[in-house]
C-alpha cells in the first residue's frame, strides 16, 4: 500500500501534521514506537493557549507566572493577562495522536530505521523494524535523532535530566539561570518536576535523560520530498526552551504546504517561507546572546526585580504579547545587560 504522506514521529508536530492532512483527504500514516516517555517540563505557554486553548484531559495546573533566579538574586513575574498551564505530557501526546487517528490517519507502532528519497524523485521509502512503507512525501517529526540528522535536522542541543519530586506544588514555573544552561521546577497536580540542562554533558544527577535543541532553526527544513518539523527542525525557543507551540504549529504549516504541493498550489520551498514569516526567533536570540556571562545573568534578573519597565518588557516577551522588540526595547536590553 502506498500513502500520500508518511509522518515519522507521533509527538505534537507529527500528530498535528497527520491530523490536518487526513482532514484534507490525504492518505496518511504515522510511524512511532509509542514506547518512550518524553523528557519535557510540560508547560503550555500563553502563546499556545491563545492559539489552541486547552483540554481538561491533559491539564494539571493553571500557572500564575514565572520565577526567575540567578544565585541569590530572584525575581517574580505575575502575568497580568496571560494564562499558562502545566500539563501531563504523556496524556497530551495521547490526546493529540488520538485526534489524528479520529480524522483518518493510520498509526503504526514501529520504529523507523531509515528513510530514502528515490532516485527518480517521485516517492520516499521508509524502512522500519517490521516493514517497508512507501509514500509520495514524508514529514520528519522525530525530534533529535539519527534519522532527522541525516536530512539536515538539528545537531546542536543541550543535555537535560528531569526527575519527579513528591513535594507540595504551587502555581509558578521556576527557572534558575546559569551561563551553560538552566534548571527548572514545574508544578503538577500533586508533585513537581525538576530538571537541569547543560550544553556540556548530562548533569551528574539521577533522573530521566533527554535532549533540547538549541541555536534555533536549522539551515534548511525541506528537500524535494521531505519536510522537517518541531524539534527536528530546531523549532525551540533558545531562551526558555519552549517547543510545544512551535511543534504543533509547524506540523500544521507542513500539512498545508504538502497538501498544496500535491494539488499544484505550492512548492516545497514555500514551507520554509511560511514558517520564517510566522516564527520570530530574533527577540529570543537577542536575549540568549546577551546572557553570556554571570554578570549579565545577575543584571538581567536584578532588573526584572527592580525596573518596572524592564519587568513588563520581559513579561511581554515570555508571553509573546510583544513578538518583536522595537529599537527602543533593544537598546534597553543592551544597556541593561552590557551594564552601561
Amino acid at each position: 500500500m502506498k500513502y500520500d504522506v508518511v509522518v515519522i514521529g507521533a509527538g505534537p508536530a507529527g500528530s498535528s501534521a497527520a491530523s490536518a492532512l487526513s482532514s484534507l483527504g490525504h492518505k496518511t500514516v504515522i510511524i512511532d514506537p509509542c514506547d518512550e516517555k518524553k523528557v519535557c517540563a510540560g508547560v503550555l505557554t500563553a502563546q499556545y493557549v491563545r492559539k489552541y486553548g486547552v483540554n481538561e484531559a491533559f491539564v494539571e495546573r493553571k500557572l500564575k507566572g514565572v520565577r526567575i533566579a540567578f544565585r541569590d538574586v530572584k525575581a517574580e513575574i505575575n502575568y497580568r493577562q496571560a494564562v499558562e498551564y502545566s500539563i501531563d505530557r504523556q496524556a497530551y501526546d495521547n490526546f493529540n495522536v488520538n485526534e489524528a487517528i479520529a480524522t483518518g490517519s493510520e498509526l503504526r507502532k514501529d520504529l523507523a530505521t531509515s528513510l530514502v528519497e528515490t532516485d527518480s524523485g517521485v516517492s520516499v521509502s521508509v524502512s522500519t523494524e517490521k516493514d517497508t512503507i512507501d509514500a509520495e512525501y514524508a514529514i520528519i517529526a522525530s525530534g533529535i535523532s539519527d534519522l532527522s540528522r541525516q536530512f539536515g535536522g538539528t545537531t546542536k542541543y543541550a543535555f537535560c535530566v528531569q526527575q519527579k519530586k513528591d513535594v507540595e506544588p504551587d502555581h509558578y514555573f521556576e527557572m534558575d539561570l546559569h551561563k551553560d544552561g538552566y534548571s527548572w521546577i514545574v508544578p503538577k497536580s500533586d508533585h513537581v518536576l525538576t530538571g537541569t540542562s547543560s550544553i556540556i554533558d548530562y548533569p551528574d544527577i539521577p533522573g530521566e535523560k533527554g535532549l533540547i535543541p538549541i541555536d534555533g532553526p536549522v539551515e534548511k527544513t525541506f528537500s524535494d520530498k521531505i519536510l522537517l518539523t518541531g524539534d527536528a527542525a530546531g523549532f525551540v525557543s533558545p531562551f526558555e526552551g519552549e517547543g510545544l507551540y512551535y511543534a504543533r504549529r509547524s506540523g500544521e504549516i507542513a500539512a498545508e504546504i504538502l497538501s498544496g504541493v500535491m494539488s499544484g498550489k505550492y512548492q516545497m520551498k514555500d514551507y520554509e517561507d511560511r514558517w520564517k514569516k510566522e516564527f520570530d526567533f530574533s527577540t529570543l536570540d537577542i536575549i540568549s546572546g546577551l546572557l553570556s556571562s554571570d554578570r549579565a545573568l545577575e543584571m538581567f534578573v536584578r532588573e526584572i526585580r527592580d525596573n518596572t519597565r524592564f519587568h513588563a518588557l520581559v513579561e511581554d516577551i515570555l508571553t509573546k504579547e510583544n513578538k518583536k522588540l522595537s529599537l527602543t526595547d533593544k537598546a534597553s536590553f543592551i544597556k541593561v545587560l552590557k551594564h552601561v
